[in-house]
């Protein structure tokens, strides 16, 4: 199964939790006009909440309580990430980059071969992604350059799994955010991305980095982050994304 899934779906809208709830209150309006007075306050209420993000107590605490981030006040930072109950600014360039993945479901996922991830690893891509990779591997693959598949498809739980972890082995947010996209904002939730093995800066100097330089735009792949991107993002020459025409058509 794709990292980040649960029960099936990623990206789920968390008030759609709310339209049960109205709907029994509009149920309650029309059967019943002696509470209909009653029914009008519970709807207002209702809908007041609806129109406000839902968050822990741990989200509404001020940066300063918060170790690890950046001391600024919500009026100087716009956006911001939950991390393991804490919360934190997005800087730039992650700012105004966030990631709009569509809701996803299994049966949207193709695996791909062993035969061309590193050491065999399990990972998927998007159904759509994975004859035009293979193509592209096995293109290399008849050139005498082997090339690796280390990553694809990550929802932005598992993103923040990956905070978690290096939390863990005492790294700062801040030194993280560096080379590390916030959940919410990596293209691997998009389904389409890649990162070929390396995945460091080691990559750069690699027959296999020539090679897709070369040849990766007739199978449909581009470098996002490359060397002097438009974005301003760390230069990350393992990471390729699939632009190809089916994806207009997916979820």
């Amino acid at each position: 199964m794709p990292p980040g899934f649960c029960c099936g779906v990623s990206n789920i809208d968390y008030p759609i939790v709310y339209i049960p709830i109205i709907v029994y209150i509009f149920f309650m309006y029309f059967n019943f006009p002696k509470i209909r007075f009653v029914s009008l306050f519970f709807l207002s209420a209702t809908l007041l909440l609806c129109s406000k993000p839902m968050m822990s107590n741990s989200e509404t605490r001020t940066p300063e309580a918060l170790p690890g981030s950046q001391a600024k006040s919500d009026t100087a930072i716009e956006e911001w990430v939950n991390i393991g109950g804490q919360r934190f600014p997005v800087p730039p360039p992650w700012s105004g980059n966030k990631i709009n993945a569509p809701t996803f479901s299994w049966e949207d996922f193709s695996k791909i071969p062993a035969a061309f991830t590193h050491n065999g690893g399990k990972v998927y891509v998007r159904a759509e992604v994975i004859e035009p990779l293979i193509q592209m591997l096995e293109a290399a693959k008849a050139e005498s350059v082997e090339i690796l598949v280390m990553s694809g498809y990550r929802s932005a739980w598992y993103q923040r799994k990956i905070f978690l972890k290096m939390f863990s082995e005492g790294r700062t947010y801040e030194d993280i955010i560096r080379y590390v996209a916030p959940p919410g904002y990596s293209e691997h939730m998009l389904g389409t991305a890649i990162d070929f093995y390396p995945s460091n800066w080691r990559f750069a100097d690699t027959p296999q980095y020539e090679w897709l330089k070369e040849n990766a735009a007739r199978f449909s792949f581009e470098e996002t982050y490359s060397q002097y991107n438009k974005k301003k993002m760390p230069w990350e020459a393992w990471h390729w994304n699939y632009v190809g025409p089916a994806i207009s058509q997916s979820p």
